[in-house]
């Protein structure tokens, strides 16, 4: 099965993102930024997105991979309440480019986790019962 980069809402506010197949060339981060834009209008105008992203298929990208990732992760949209980046720690060298994107970004409600359970609390306290039960599904997710 070929894997995929997904951005998907499925109860309620929360956000389901997977980058299964990585960001390997700078339009593979335009995808992921079209389909944020697509999800992001389903929401009600009034509603502020938690979004949950599982990077956990992402390895060291590229410069001009990283610098579009960049713009994406700096690029927040005002109504993004919270964002929480899945990460693997096989590699020393990826998590310091991915610690460097999210410091970068400068958002105060966005980190990064190498583990689903600190990851789970502290997006489940913004979350209403059907999306944390939702939540739970989505992290308990094989990794790619």
């Amino acid at each position: 099965m070929a894997r995929s980069n997904t951005c998907e809402l499925v109860v309620g506010r929360l956000m389901e993102i997977t980058v299964d197949a990585g960001y390997h060339a700078p339009g593979d981060v335009d995808a992921m930024i079209a389909m944020i834009g697509a999800s992001m209008a389903r929401l009600p105008s009034s509603s502020k997105a938690v979004i949950v992203a599982d990077w956990r298929g992402v390895h060291l990208m590229p410069p001009d991979t990283a610098a579009r990732a960049h713009t994406m992760l700096t690029a927040v949209s005002p109504r993004v309440e919270r964002s929480a980046i899945l990460v693997s720690t096989t590699s020393g060298t990826e998590m310091l480019q991915f610690v460097r994107l999210v410091r970068e970004s400068q958002h105060p409600s966005r980190r990064i986790f190498d583990g689903v359970g600190p990851l789970s609390a502290w997006v489940r306290e913004l979350l209403t019962p059907a999306e944390a039960a939702r939540l739970a599904v989505f992290l308990g997710r094989p990794a790619p």
